[in-house]
């Protein structure tokens, strides 16, 4: 391992002082999302035929994909196999660790119906989908930056694996760049005031990695892959069970409705479609 001179980036903000959500001075702030959209993009731009984590092997040093880190299971041909034991991994967790009022509520089947919507919603279901690298604890906690917001280097890389594009297409977390559940609607001035303070950094950061994309030629005929998913219906499914782990019942029941709302959605849009 090598040592780098530098300070976790949520670390220096406070340190600093900085206004909410901004890494530094705007024109900082600018520059180290650019710099953290161009991280996203390079490391989606190794691609590969299974899905799970990569190692090292000790004696050659060469590097392979063995089981993911979360589950203790893989590598899986098809991304329907990996979401299937993710959602039953993310249930068997909740049963032994959450609280009752979280078992006890109906959110406490999203895994279930997280697996029946990546199935209508998904992009890569079936072998030979594209599969691209993705450090799934990717955010601002695990960047280390100067006293400028430069970004010098990325730590915890656990979490890096080789995932459908629904996981590579996820907001860095920790960056004030957190999506409301599909369909909801918020009633409390302060979070309204939230989420419209979030949506142009949501857009903005779609934009810079859409502009990495193009600038390192990935996609089909000017298709950005990444950035044309970042706030799809997959994506957020995809969200729905990554909050569902934290275990608590007023978020659960907040994606458990915006899962059965999508359900409904698919199912109106099936029955327009056959009429």
């Amino acid at each position: 391992m090598d040592y780098i001179n530098g300070t976790v980036a949520t670390e220096l903000r406070v340190a600093k002082k900085c206004d909410v959500d901004l890494f530094g001075t705007p024109d900082q702030d600018r520059k180290f999302r650019q710099q953290m959209a161009g991280i996203q993009v390079t490391l989606s731009s190794f691609t590969f035929d299974q899905i799970g984590s990569l190692c090292q092997d000790e004696q050659t040093s060469d590097f392979f994909l063995g089981p993911e880190i979360e589950t203790g299971k893989g590598p899986w041909a098809s991304s329907m196999d990996y979401y299937t034991d993710l959602a039953n991994h993310a249930l068997e967790e909740c049963v032994a660790s959450a609280e009752p009022d979280v078992q006890e509520s109906c959110s406490f089947a999203i895994p279930i119906l997280f697996k029946h919507l990546m199935s209508l919603y998904g992009h890569s279901s079936f072998m030979g989908g594209p599969l691209r690298l993705v450090n799934r604890d990717f955010g601002a906690h695990n960047l280390l930056v100067n006293d400028n917001f430069d970004i010098i280097g990325m730590i915890d890389l656990d979490g890096v694996m080789a995932a459908p594009i629904e996981v590579v297409a996820q907001y860095p977390v920790l960056t004030g760049l957190d999506r409301e559940p599909p369909g909801h609607v918020e009633t409390k001035p302060a979070a309204i005031d939230n989420i419209r303070m979030a949506e142009p950094k949501l857009k903005e950061y779609k934009d810079l990695v859409e502009m990495a994309e193009a600038g390192m030629g990935m996609g089909n005929e000017g298709n950005t892959p990444i950035a044309s998913l970042m706030l799809s219906e997959a994506a957020s499914v995809f969200q729905g069970l990554q909050r569902y782990r934290g275990h608590q019942k007023w978020v659960n029941d907040k994606w458990m409705e915006a899962y059965l709302k999508l359900l409904r959605g698919h199912i109106k849009s099936g029955e327009c479609g056959d009429s």
